[in-house]
């Protein structure tokens, strides 16, 4: 990540994001979780794009990419996480490991997945709240 600031790397994911998914729509607040995450673990940029076109043509061949559009970054981690992976062992010349989890890593996928969970509660009845509020005030 040599010569990219932290607001460069957010922008790039978010602008090659928009790009496959073929709309300019904002990406959710998850969504910038999801790349902070990405950034504090230190996934180069480079494996992050990688990631999200692998999560893209793997969702293109489900049934549900013929229904309807990829909405959000959640659906691409387990790409960029393993990109990022094969991208740190081309680095170092070893063989693709199998271990899940290594003691390097910021943060296991469990910790990751069990984060994204709590914060999409939070959203959801933030919304909720939000809604009631409005309809209160009608």
């Amino acid at each position: 990540m040599d010569g990219w600031n932290y607001f460069n790397y957010f922008t790039e994911i978010e602008e090659y994001f928009w790009k496959k998914r073929g709309a300019h729509l904002l990406v959710s607040p998850l969504d910038w979780a999801i790349m902070e995450a990405w950034h504090k673990a230190g996934v180069p940029l480079e494996a992050a794009l990688k990631g999200i076109d692998r999560a893209f043509e793997s969702y293109q061949r489900s049934r549900r990419g013929a229904a309807k559009p990829l909405k959000n970054l959640a659906y691409c981690t387990d790409a960029v996480l393993e990109a990022a992976e094969e991208q740190q062992e081309a680095a170092a010349g070893s063989a693709p490991k199998t271990a899940p989890a290594t003691a390097s890593e910021a943060f296991s996928r469990d910790e990751l997945k069990s984060y994204f969970a709590r914060n999409v509660v939070h959203l959801n009845r933030a919304a909720e709240e939000s809604f009631e509020r409005k309809l209160q005030n009608l």
